[in-house]
């Protein structure tokens, strides 16, 4: 069995700031898109790990406890 494909996704890396000066307005926004990238990334490979914990378990005969 094999993991859904949106969990192995290659994760999204920081965005891009150019080479440019950046007001305070940009770096917030930057930011909050390299946060919002982390946790996503973060979310799926928690998933990802999960997926194979419960796989395991199902092949060794033991339940995962949640």
């Amino acid at each position: 069995m094999a993991p859904d494909s949106a969990l192995v996704q290659k994760c999204a890396g920081p965005v891009d700031i150019g080479d440019k000066e950046l007001t305070q307005a940009d770096l917030e926004r930057l930011w909050i898109s390299d946060r919002q990238r982390l946790l996503t990334c973060v979310r799926r490979h928690l998933a990802l790990v999960g997926f194979y914990a419960d796989r395991d378990a199902g092949l060794s005969g033991k339940a995962v406890q949640k």
